[in-house]
């Protein structure tokens, strides 16, 4: 073999590596442990378990909601709105067709997931301040130099009774993060 058909086999087996690389399905099973496979996970697997879906960058699968068949012999027609069955409200209202209901379940979806981030973040805020007392705390009681900003700005040391009343004020703060 020439040297061009070896430059060319190895062009070719290059560009058709990436393409069945994309076409991986990627999941967390119930035991926590990753699953590879070229086929969609089982409809037991929450959305969330799915890291990566083929043409999908990772992390950014979340599955869409399937609209029923319609019922009966008579075909649904393309232009028509979809409308699911709703109860009426007292007031009389109109039944909302599934699109406007699938935007409600989205924002409210949304919504939660804000939320808990949200939440989640200032759980991490808090116990990232908490551990920085911690260490301020235990760096004064084993006699490390603090100082406080003076009112000209420049660093003033600590004497004995500033230093016990800031560890108390240290302490006082630390219990409230044990709470």
């Amino acid at each position: 073999m020439n040297r061009s058909s070896v430059l060319y086999l190895l062009i070719a087996a290059s560009l058709a590596v990436p393409g069945t690389a994309f076409s991986q399905w990627q999941w967390k099973d119930t035991n926590g442990r990753t699953v590879y496979s070229d086929t969609p996970p089982p409809p037991s697997v929450p959305d969330r378990a799915v890291i990566m879906a083929p043409g999908r960058a990772p992390g950014m699968y979340h599955a869409v909601e399937a609209d029923a068949p319609p019922k009966g012999d008579a075909p649904a027609k393309a232009d028509a709105p979809r409308m699911q069955p709703t109860s009426v409200k007292a007031g009389g209202a109109k039944p909302k067709d599934a699109d406007t209901e699938f935007q409600e379940r989205r924002d409210a979806r949304l919504k939660a997931d804000l939320e808990a981030a949200t939440k989640e973040r200032e759980q991490l805020a808090r116990q990232q301040s908490c551990q920085e007392l911690r260490n301020y705390a235990a760096g004064l009681n084993q006699g490390m130099r603090a100082a406080k900003a003076g009112p000209d700005g420049v660093p003033v040391r600590l004497n004995d009774d500033e230093r016990a009343a800031e560890i108390a004020r240290a302490n006082e703060a630390l219990q409230q993060c044990n709470s």
